[in-house]
């Protein structure tokens, strides 16, 4: 039996049997893929993390994982595929490739962006390897490294537990936020959406140096305004959540566990009165400011000392109950969300990258994920909602700018399904 970590487990509680909370990463590349090679490449890849290769199970107190040997999986489709379930292999990951697309799908419940992205680099190094020869592995976990403890062990187990009981909830001290679906009266869809959408990185990081802002918070700060200019007369702030990897904070970068944090954007009446570069210096300082060491890791101890306390609870069922309130009680706390895992590290692989999209579960209305390869960047932009103002308000705001922009795809959202585990 493997245990469910401190650091996973709202995602996992909170989410099996309730929410496909799966990410899918599309990676298109330079010519279409070559079968033989790709199913070499995940073969080398599931032996490089085998610490990922499990199944999920349950009983009356808990989830756990069990070590999974079957081979996982690839499928030569593009189609919404279910992770641990026979078809799988019961896995909790698997790829998928059609045409000039690789698509690694990923369960959220185990890794956050930055632990898949770990797989992914793997996954495509031995990919582009059997086609190409020898490229350049430098930064890439492969066959040739020593596994090491420190890429599985989660760091929000050792965080120490503090007494709960004399602080109060951090949320408690947030006011609800502006809802674009409750407050904005727009219709829930039974078929979220996904909008990809390219940016040339060149005329985009030109407006961001001079606007004193990094991609992300530059984004963050165009989606306040969209909404803002649809919302001008709200009795609730606007407020971003801008994810941040809580790695460095914690002095554990190898970590697959999920190891993020949010910093808390609030589009106050005083900075929609600014111009847009002064925003976006407001944006930038408060993101700097919340992803301080030590605001970092005090959030942390907390939320690993609530997730603690939880754990203890005797059934499953007590566990899911509590968890799954929290993420849905997050949700009244931002009107959006967004998303930069930053630019693509591997150079010899980049170059064969055309398109690089990240699709994930809809933790939130309205959501950004940003991806930066090859000379461009990547919007991913998701909502649970029908109508589609909110997404041509935020590309006015880049046209208004003057940010050339291509609409690449629009599509109902393609991440995995996860089937709920048997008793």
């Amino acid at each position: 039996m493997i245990r469910v970590t401190t650091g996973d487990a709202l995602h996992l509680y909170g989410s099996v049997g309730r929410i496909n909370y799966s990410v899918r990463l599309c990676v298109r590349m330079d010519e279409n893929i070559n079968s033989e090679a790709i199913v070499d490449a995940l073969k080398s890849t599931q032996k490089r993390y085998p610490y990922l290769c499990v199944r999920l199970k349950k009983n009356d107190t808990e989830y756990y994982y069990e070590e999974n040997n079957l081979p996982v999986c690839c499928f030569n489709t593009s189609n919404q595929i279910i992770l641990n379930s026979t078809e799988t292999n019961y896995h909790v990951w698997a790829v998928c490739y059609e045409n000039d697309f690789i698509y690694l799908d990923f369960f959220h419940g185990i890794c956050d962006g930055t632990g898949m992205y770990y797989v992914l680099s793997t996954l495509l190094y031995y990919y582009l390897s059997k086609i190409y020869g020898d490229i350049s592995h430098d930064g890439i976990r492969t066959l040739d490294d020593t596994i090491e403890e420190s890429e599985y062990i989660d760091p929000v187990d050792a965080l120490e537990e503090i007494d709960l009981s004399q602080i109060p909830p951090s949320l408690s001290r947030l006011n609800p936020a502006f809802s674009i679906v409750n407050d904005g009266g727009m219709t829930i869809s039974n078929a979220p959406m996904v909008r990809d959408v390219i940016i040339p990185e060149k005329e985009l990081l030109k407006f961001t140096s001079s606007n004193d802002a990094s991609p992300g918070t530059f984004i963050a700060v165009l989606a306040a305004r969209a909404i803002d200019k649809i919302n001008p007369e709200r009795k609730k702030d606007i407020v971003g959540s801008y994810i941040i990897n809580g790695r460095p904070m914690l002095g554990k970068s190898c970590t697959h566990h999920n190891c993020v944090n949010t910093t808390i954007l609030k589009y106050s009446d005083k900075l929609k009165k600014m111009a847009l570069d002064r925003q976006c210096t407001a944006y930038r300082g408060m993101t700097f400011l919340q992803s301080d060491e030590e605001n970092v890791y005090k959030k942390m101890v907390f939320s690993s000392s609530r997730n603690k306390m939880i754990l203890k609870a005797p059934k499953i069922e007590d566990k899911r109950e509590a968890f799954s309130k929290m993420i849905d009680g997050g949700r009244n706390f931002f009107s959006y969300i967004v998303s930069y895992v930053g630019q693509w590290k591997y150079k010899d692989i980049g170059m064969h990258i055309r398109e690089f999209w990240t699709h994930v579960p809809m933790a939130n209305g309205f959501l950004i994920e940003i991806a930066a390869v090859n000379r461009n960047i990547f919007l991913s932009i998701h909502q649970n909602f029908e109508e589609d103002i909110y997404y041509k308000a935020l590309l006015n705001e880049l046209a208004d700018n003057g940010i050339p922009y291509t609409e690449r795809a629009a599509l109902i959202n393609d991440v995995a399904k996860f089937e709920e585990p048997m008793d």
